[in-house]
């Protein structure tokens, strides 16, 4: 997306900046005798900037809504950067962790991996980076493994594999969650490397996102092929993060304990009561 024009910038400037977001063509010059053939003074050009701001950021907020619902990932309780707590996280390498909400992997074509035992939020981290780019208006796509596996097989018997492909090459930014929960089959597994192939050749902003528990050495395991295809696996991380993380699971941290007693009610006390008397 444009960018904003900055406030203090001319109402001239700012007009032309909010329409070209709406790809109206117009430049500062042309706007500006514009506005002396029609007599018009400052405070009009000011409500025309208005005007095209609002209608500019408009447009932002449908693009953003557009691209957070095709993009699959969760609406409800969204995890983000700003609620995920980096307190819990230590180490000489914590900062980097901090640092991913400025998306540099992406504008690099570097991939991200987060690789550790559940429950410590690599789910989290995965969202939060795919939810930050569609802010920024950058189509994001999130699947889990085990269901992106079930897709590729249904493409497969439908005879509709390249759309599959498609669907997967072209976002900016491609989350894969839980890579070691379903063994890809070797169509699967043909594809899916046909998707790596073809997004490492991919201009532009351009990221794949990989969580699993088991460290990437134990990958080849989880796709079936010869050694040749799986060579290929070697491309996720020809540039990428490796996040390797460690610590107790973070579930279970709004969980409330409550210990309780059956007794007899009283109503039966009494009656006993009464039978012995």
């Amino acid at each position: 997306m444009a960018a904003r024009a900055s406030e203090g910038s001319t109402p001239f400037e700012r007009a032309c900046a909010a329409a070209g977001e709406l790809r109206i063509r117009i430049g500062p010059e042309e706007l500006a005798s514009l506005a002396s053939d029609n007599d018009m003074r400052e405070r009009e050009v000011e409500a025309i900037a208005t005007v095209f701001g609002y209608l500019a950021e408009k447009r932002r907020r449908s693009t953003v809504e557009t691209l957070l619902r095709l993009s699959r990932l969760p609406s409800k309780e969204p995890k983000t950067f700003d609620n995920f707590d980096f307190g819990r996280i230590q180490g000489r390498d914590a900062c980097a962790l901090a640092e991913l909400s400025a998306l540099s992997d992406l504008y690099a074509g570097r991939n991200i991996a987060f690789i550790g035992p559940g429950g410590i939020g690599k789910t989290h981290l995965a969202q939060a980076y795919g939810r930050e780019c569609c802010l920024r208006g950058l189509k994001t796509y999130y699947v889990k493994a085990s269901e992106l596996a079930d897709k590729i097989s249904s493409a497969i018997k439908r005879s509709n594999a390249s759309r599959m492909v498609n669907t997967l090459v072209k976002p900016s930014c491609l989350i894969i969650d839980e890579v070691g929960r379903r063994k890809f089959d070797r169509e699967c597994t043909d594809l899916l490397f046909d998707v790596i192939d073809r997004r490492y050749e991919k201009e532009g902003p351009n990221t794949m996102i990989l969580t699993s528990n088991a460290v990437a050495s134990d990958w080849h395991e989880f796709f079936e092929g010869d050694d040749t295809l799986l060579c290929a696996l070697d491309r996720v991380f020809d540039k990428a993060s490796v996040f390797m993380m460690r610590g107790p699971s973070y579930r279970g941290r709004e969980l409330d304990t409550f210990s309780v007693e059956a007794v007899p009610s009283a109503t039966k006390q009494r009656g006993m009561r009464d039978a012995t008397a």
